[in-house]
């Protein structure tokens, strides 16, 4: 069951039907800041109809200088989360000053996408493919061929850049497949530039290798886990102590990406040292901490993508809300933890402050089964089909300040909730009509 916590956000999907009542006010808070919201909200055009960018520039003044704007999606794979990022990533790259996007994929996989849309060999869909389990999503496609042309521009000497920020998946419950495209990447670099090196990575690694699946990897006894964990690290050691040759012999991006790689697979090796034994029908206490693994090792990588990868611009960074959040995990199934687990927008405030603008985002639910306390409830009687708030203006209305700052549920991939101070979370809170115009 702890497998679901962690892999791909399958833990979001768990059916939670009840969950702690917020600490909210009555409706009375809750009206102000609806009547509040309806006055400040800046309308947005259908993503799929939209005709011009005017609806956005209020987001470049939201945003301002900060170098890395987080927006939140509630739920995987639907398409209004996906076509507003689309459009927003092409607004920031014309507008802003953007080159770089990061997604909620693996580092490794992401690989083919970043070559694909620098004019690389290969398609969209298997470019797109890597960075999911199923089908590869359409607007996924559609970003990757809108990079690639971007990019084939002579006009746009600033190139764009793609990267998942996610250390690798670790598969489903109970899987037995070995899993570890880092490795496989670092190893393959390793070959093109040191064969020897190469060869004695191979052969220490070998057994380890075999046992990189969910099944197997917690069940290494102790002693093989910190072997594991001497190995890469001292590959790491040997492309830190190389750099400089290994450039000579590759190219400083070829370094770059196979140097991260190694970092994953560390960032990976501490996730899964970390991880409980499965109590089955229970979620384990201690599961907190390979949350906690997971989320530190993407605001980390969103840190290097933004001062290594992003050829000097700025990076949007598109997750689901869980992740990029300003606040710890709670509610719900969460409760079940020794200690809310912390975020990835935790880690990135506490490393970016100013520099990090967060966007949460919510779609009209599908049912009308919401709490009266919730977020996504307060949010569609604002009446509006599509439309952004800034939360930082609430503050000269203290009834509506005091309403944001109160834990209250937020949705999670329509099936879920977690309970959060919204005014903290967020920065701006986007709303999406379910069918965004389609």
């Amino acid at each position: 069951m702890i497998k679901k916590l962690i892999a791909a956000c399958i833990f979001l999907f768990w059916n939670v039907p009840s969950f702690a009542q917020s600490t909210a006010d009555s409706s009375i808070g809750n009206n102000a800041f609806v009547s509040w919201a309806h006055k400040h909200a800046y309308p947005l055009q259908a993503s799929d109809k939209a005709t011009d960018d005017k609806d956005l520039y209020p987001i470049k003044q939201m945003i301002g200088d900060a170098r890395v704007v987080a927006l939140g999606e509630p739920a995987h794979g639907f398409h209004e989360p996906l076509a507003f990022r689309n459009r927003l990533f092409k607004f920031l790259v014309q507008h802003c000053g953007f080159t770089t996007i990061a997604i909620e994929g693996d580092l490794a996989q992401s690989r083919l996408a970043a070559d694909y849309i620098a004019g690389g060999r290969g398609t969209a869909k298997d470019a797109a493919a890597a960075l999911s389990i199923g089908e590869p999503a359409a607007e996924n496609i559609e970003l990757l061929n809108w990079m690639r042309q971007y990019n084939a521009d002579s006009a746009h000497t600033i190139k764009l850049r793609f990267y998942g920020m996610d250390i690798q998946m670790i598969g489903f419950p109970g899987g037995t497949t070995p899993n570890h495209a880092a490795l496989d990447h670092v190893l393959t670099y390793l070959q093109n530039v040191d064969e020897g090196a190469a060869r004695r990575a191979n052969v220490e690694l070998a057994f380890y290798l075999t046992q990189m699946s969910v099944a197997k990897y917690p069940a290494l006894s102790l002693k093989d886990q910190n072997v594991l964990t001497i190995i890469l690290e001292n590959i790491l050691a040997l492309l830190e102590r190389q750099r400089m040759v290994f450039i000579n012999r590759s190219s400083k991006d070829a370094y770059q990406w196979a140097h991260r790689n190694a970092i994953a697979a560390l960032q990976r090796d501490r996730m899964m040292r970390v991880i409980p034994p499965d109590q089955p029908g229970k979620i384990p206490p201690n599961a907190w901490k390979a949350m906690n693994a997971r989320d530190a090792a993407m605001a980390d990588n969103i840190n290097w993508i933004l001062h290594n990868g992003a050829n000097g611009g700025k990076v949007l960074v598109f997750a689901h809300n869980a992740h990029v959040k300003n606040a710890p995990t709670t509610g719900g199934v969460w409760d079940a933890f020794a200690q809310p687990p912390n975020s990835a927008g935790e880690y990135l405030r506490s490393i970016l402050g100013n520099n990090f603008f967060i966007i949460g985002s919510s779609i009209a639910p599908e049912t009308t089964t919401l709490q009266a306390n919730s977020l996504d409830k307060a949010l569609l009687q604002v009446n509006r089909p599509r439309y952004i708030l800034d939360l930082r203006a609430a503050a000269p209305s203290p009834e509506v300040a005091h309403w944001l700052s109160l834990n209250r549920p937020m949705q999670a991939n329509k099936v879920s909730f977690f309970m959060l101070p919204v005014s903290t979370a967020f920065d701006a809170l986007l709303f999406l009509d379910k069918d965004d115009g389609k």
